[in-house]
């Protein structure tokens, strides 16, 4: 398990230690609340003013020095967009919860406040991914998506770093029958944990990534965002979202 270093500023962010230490080409984390625990919110399509939220953007551009930053409206699905050079600003695209780029200074992005961020890393070609992974994405096959999409541009999967960031922990995620059965774990017959980052890390070894090459957040967005007060957790009823980066610094 990783423990993310917490950067404070605007924007308050985690990142991995380690990757910002033998990276530094790479802009990699998670959004967080402001220091007093106060919202942070990031989401495009919640009730904060578009103002606010448009800076907070700016801000988060600025301080990854990518000044060109990709977002999608996310369906819980299985879709992969590839992103190369555009206009400065954010774009916003319809029914993807993926994005990979080996063009530097497009930033990666996608909201959480549950759901479990996939950073996938070719530290060799600086070919990324970022996905957003809830159960029925994971159960459409995200990961396994994006591995493909770095593969078909030339990485290898055993090349490949995997971070799984930020997400609900096992203890917290309690989920029905349905669930378990779509991941293909054996069903329960009632409501029960189950950890969904534990199961993407199996995923990951079938998908061909090693496993001294793949770690995991100790961090869980409810545990800390109803204690600690450290992220927007869907679950403990918060609105807001925060937001998960990867970017190849311009």
């Amino acid at each position: 398990m990783v423990t993310e270093t917490i950067v404070a500023g605007a924007p308050p962010l985690v990142v991995h230690p380690d990757w910002t230490y033998s990276m530094p080409w790479l802009a990699q984390g998670t959004t967080a609340r402001a220091a007093d625990g106060g919202p942070w919110d990031m989401g495009f399509f919640g009730a904060t003013p578009v103002r606010e939220t448009t800076a907070r953007w700016a801000a988060l551009r600025a301080a990854t020095r990518c000044p060109r930053a990709v977002h999608a409206r996310q369906v819980h699905g299985a879709q992969v967009a590839e992103h190369g050079p555009g206009d400065d600003g954010v774009f916003i695209g319809e029914g993807r919860d993926g994005h990979t780029t080996a063009q530097g200074g497009v930033l990666l992005t996608i909201s959480v406040a549950d759901c479990v961020p996939l950073f996938l890393v070719d530290p060799d070609r600086r070919a990324i991914a970022l996905l957003h992974a809830g159960w029925r994405g994971a159960a459409a096959g995200i990961l396994e998506a994006g591995v493909a999409a770095l593969v078909r541009s030339g990485s290898e999967p055993g090349g490949l770093l995997l971070h799984l960031g930020p997400a609900i922990c096992g203890d917290c995620y309690e989920v029905g029958p349905e669930v378990f059965a779509a991941l293909d774990r054996p069903a329960p017959g009632r409501l029960a944990p189950i950890d969904l980052r534990a199961i993407l890390v199996r995923r990951a070894a079938a998908a061909g990534l090693r496993a001294e090459r793949v770690t995991v957040s100790a961090h869980c967005t409810r545990c800390e965002g109803m204690e600690a007060r450290l992220f927007h957790s869907h679950r403990a009823g918060d609105p807001e979202r925060q937001v998960a980066f990867l970017g190849v610094r311009a």
